[in-house]
């Protein structure tokens, strides 16, 4: 499984066409939506998983959040450093496959504490592709193009959210209509349990598509990996430690910038359906709907808006465009978002909001490119899963709470839209502060 590395250390040519390029990118585009679609569904499951096995809230809240979350965070580190070290491809292909059996797993479990081993699986899975995909995404695009590049491959996080509400529900209502399914081997199952086989199984095939890509060449300083060397994931870390300190600047303005900006974006998704039902009485069928449409066609012209921009920038000599255009983007965004999530009227909410995340989801596409312009390709993959484990996991637990807090504490309780305006007004320009003054940092740290 070793990869195939450039070890004289110099900077290779882009060795593939733009159209292998370009179709690996949606090729892991596509995994990476079927990775949210696998994460999220048991999120539409509440109560009928409730009732079954006889779980309570907070047993639930274990299943759909910590399980998954300190599992990803482990393996992701784990699955970092292999990605700086082995084929990409087949760690891609491992990671596809765990996941996906986990998920069709989920649907075998009859108790509490299988489905949260099953849980676990998926998290552990999961935490293998951005790693390894990212990794290859920047070997196979020149500088000036990886951000478009990265923007296409973070669609699938907004087209999996999306159809996890839009298409999840009618899923779910095709499969209710029958008290229970009799499947070859299996026996019977509830219509909660089929729902978890329909989604996971086809990901077994689907992973398989991984080999039909090449392994790119390694570009820039890389690491020869000797026969018979062992995996040390503390010296690994120990490196990339040390190289942040080098660039100290760049890194503390990177993760505090957008690490505010994902703090924002996370707590602020997670409360949306909540908001919408209680403030505009809507049933769940209709938020689906709504959520999913402005999801996807938000996520897609966001991102591909933001690609080509920051890619014209950078062409035209701005080696800070990543930091620049988000600074901007959060700036403007903020208004909208917080007159959006302020209003009791619901076309002024979706008008607003359809703008916030247009600006501001394409996130993961600028944090990952400007990381990975500074960081070098022997150490892409443990950069891209360090700041997962970090900055994603704080993020991913403290924004939903300060919602909720500052509705509670702040606004008396059952504020839910003030507390996410409070968010984006507090957070926001913070984070733009923190850009602005890192793009500098960044100017120097691609120039080197």
């Amino acid at each position: 499984m070793r990869a195939e590395v450039n070890s004289s250390g110099a900077a290779a040519s882009i060795s593939h066409s733009y159209g292998v390029a370009w179709y690996t990118t949606i090729l892991m585009a596509v995994l990476y939506w079927l990775s949210i679609l696998d994460r999220f569904i048991i999120s539409l499951l509440v109560d009928p998983i409730k009732q079954d096995l006889g779980i309570s809230d907070v047993q639930f809240g274990m299943l759909h959040g910590l399980a998954f979350a300190v599992t990803f965070s482990i393996f992701g580190l784990l699955a970092g450093i292999l990605a700086d070290r082995y084929s990409r491809r087949v760690i891609i292909w491992c990671s596809v496959t765990v996941w996906s059996l986990s998920t069709a797993l989920c649907g075998a479990a009859h108790s509490f504490w299988q489905l949260m081993l099953a849980r676990v699986g998926v998290g552990a899975g999961e935490a293998g592709l951005n790693p390894a995909a990212t990794s290859m995404i920047t070997d196979l695009f020149p500088k000036e193009r990886l951000t478009s590049a990265m923007a296409v491959y973070s669609l699938g996080a907004s087209v999996g959210s999306g159809c996890a509400y839009l298409f999840g529900g009618l899923l779910i209502t095709s499969v209710a209509a029958a008290e229970s399914v009799a499947l070859p081997l299996i026996g019977e199952v509830k219509p909660w349990q089929m729902v978890f086989f329909i989604i996971g199984l086809p990901g077994v095939l689907i992973a398989l598509l991984s080999f039909t890509v090449p392994e790119p060449v390694r570009t820039g300083e890389v690491r020869a990996v000797k026969a018979g060397e062992k995996l040390n994931i503390l010296s690994g870390y120990g490196e990339l430690i040390r190289f942040m300190k080098s660039k100290r600047a760049f890194f503390i303005t990177h993760y505090l910038g957008f690490g505010l900006a994902s703090i924002v974006f996370s707590g602020c998704g997670a409360w949306y359906p909540a908001h919408i039902g209680r403030t505009f009485g809507w049933d769940a069928a209709q938020i689906g709907l709504a959520l999913g449409v402005m999801l996807v066609g938000a996520g897609i012209i966001g991102k591909l808006l933001c690609g080509f921009c920051v890619d014209w920038l950078y062409r035209r000599g701005y080696r800070d465009a990543q930091f620049r255009w988000y600074a901007g983007c959060l700036l403007v965004a903020m208004p909208a978002g917080a007159l959006a999530t302020s209003s009791n009227n619901p076309w002024v909410f979706f008008a607003g909001m359809t703008l916030f995340l247009m600006l501001l989801s394409p996130l993961a596409a600028v944090y990952i490119s400007s990381l990975n312009l500074v960081t070098p390709n022997k150490l892409r993959g443990a950069g891209v899963a360090f700041y997962s484990t970090t900055v994603g996991l704080v993020a991913l637990s403290l924004g939903p709470f300060l919602v909720a807090a500052i509705s509670d504490y702040v606004f008396g309780g059952n504020a839910i839209g003030l507390g996410m305006a409070s968010m984006m007004l507090l957070f926001c320009p913070v984070a733009a502060v923190l850009l602005f003054l890192g793009m500098k940092a960044m100017r120097a740290s691609v120039l080197e």
